[in-house]
């Protein structure tokens, strides 16, 4: 029975990450953060999953109905900024945004996110931050301690 329920989950959790994965073009670019204290920012058309341990999350999402929309649970506070943009704070944090344009900050410690698609951003370590970064299938590597801009791309 163990077992069954294993494999049930396995599937539900597959199924998200395999539809993301067959919309990605050949010229999408990828960004992962693993563990990560600082500060991240995404511009991008795409995708982004991600969490955290402490952390503010704000989210742009200009066109409405262009993808799944903001996803956000185990948030604390919740501040609509305008009408396209919210800020949430608070401890074990969970966002997504499937499809479509997105715009997104995360400040905060034990972050960790997977973005695909085309753009660009910026992310940062915290002076205690021993979290990696690896960018369009390259080696991880350390967040930098000044702000480093990088494009999405193939």
């Amino acid at each position: 029975m163990r077992r069954l329920a294993f494999l049930a989950l396995f599937a539900a959790l597959a199924v998200p990450a395999a539809a993301l994965a067959s919309e990605r073009a050949a010229d999408d670019g990828t960004l992962s953060v693993v563990t990560a204290d600082g500060v991240i920012n995404v511009v991008a058309r795409g995708g982004v999953i991600g969490s955290c341990d402490q952390c503010r999350v704000w989210i742009t999402d200009p066109v409405a109905g262009d993808g799944t929309g903001a996803v956000v649970t185990g948030w604390e506070d919740k501040d609509d900024v305008t009408d396209t943009k919210s800020k949430w704070s608070g401890t074990d944090v969970r966002f997504k945004l499937i499809g479509g344009s997105f715009k997104l900050r995360v400040a905060g410690t034990g972050i960790t996110l997977y973005a695909v698609g085309k753009g660009s951003g910026s992310l940062r370590g915290a002076v205690t931050n021993t979290g990696t970064w690896s960018l369009n299938d390259g080696t991880p590597r350390l967040l930098p301690d000044t702000m480093k801009p990088f494009v999405l791309a193939a």
